[in-house]
């Protein structure tokens, strides 16, 4: 499969999903529905089908009205009807297919109630990869606008449970931010300060890393490491997530 990351806004991510096989290509979080068909062109593909969404909130679904109106026959795939023109409603591990491609729904709650991450896999060519919108990101997860710590954990243990090699499409470039956070919580895991370097060098992060890489260099995934439990002085994973993420919000690096 063929991902192109399409950014928008000042660090937003829209994706085209290309099923090399079919060339049926969907769409994630068009923002810019204008942006994401200007790039379809030049991949030499048309898009309309499907639309996937994350959640509902306008940075991320805020272009289905205008990709609907362009597109009435689409397939609009989201965690429930507040994302517009939503007709695919999706349940934890709901299944589809993009072509070719297989997709699993993974309701990831927290960051908004409907939250769904998609874990889109190319069997053919032995190739995965999990769009996390505002759930997970690189060396970071998202803010708990709609739910709780015990949440976020249970969202991120399965992101964290799908094959070591799926390779992580976030929904923002927030990499640089996030990892300055994650070396001041475990300043000696040398896997942090490899990222540190990598995105003080890059400007683009999204889809160059996978799972496994998030279970090294993402404190909140690492809630029971000494070093998160040292820094959040909290004797239980969930307590220590719930730290963590104030001590982000806080953080000015």
């Amino acid at each position: 499969m063929k991902i192109v990351p399409v950014p928008c806004r000042a660090d937003n991510y829209m994706y085209l999903i290309i099923d090399p096989t079919t060339k049926t290509t969907a769409v994630v979080d068009p923002y810019d529905p204008e942006k994401l068909a200007a790039a379809a062109q030049k991949e030499g593909v048309t898009i309309g089908t499907h639309l996937l969404t994350t959640h509902h909130h306008n940075d991320h679904s805020g272009g289905n009205e205008a990709f609907v109106k362009e597109f009435p026959e689409a397939r609009v795939y989201a965690g429930s009807n507040k994302s517009f023109g939503a007709n695919q409603l999706l349940k934890h591990k709901d299944t589809f297919k993009i072509g070719s491609l297989d997709v699993t729904a993974l309701h990831t709650p927290c960051h908004t109630q409907d939250h769904i991450c998609y874990f889109v896999e190319d069997k053919a060519a032995d190739e995965r990869g999990v769009f996390t919108g505002d759930t997970l990101f690189i060396s970071g997860c998202g803010r708990f606008f709609e739910g709780t710590a015990k949440e976020m954990e249970t969202a991120l243990n399965r992101l964290g449970e799908l094959p070591d090699d799926t390779k992580t499409y976030v929904g923002h470039e927030y990499t640089k931010s996030n990892v300055a956070f994650s070396i001041s919580v475990d300043p000696e895991n040398t896997a942090i300060q490899k990222l540190h370097d990598f995105a003080n060098k890059n400007e683009v992060t999204t889809g160059l890393f996978t799972i496994a890489d998030e279970k090294d260099w993402n404190v909140f995934m690492r809630t029971n490491s000494a070093a998160v439990r040292e820094v959040t002085k909290k004797n239980n994973s969930t307590d220590a997530m719930n730290e963590l993420r104030e001590l982000k919000n806080n953080f000015r690096g």
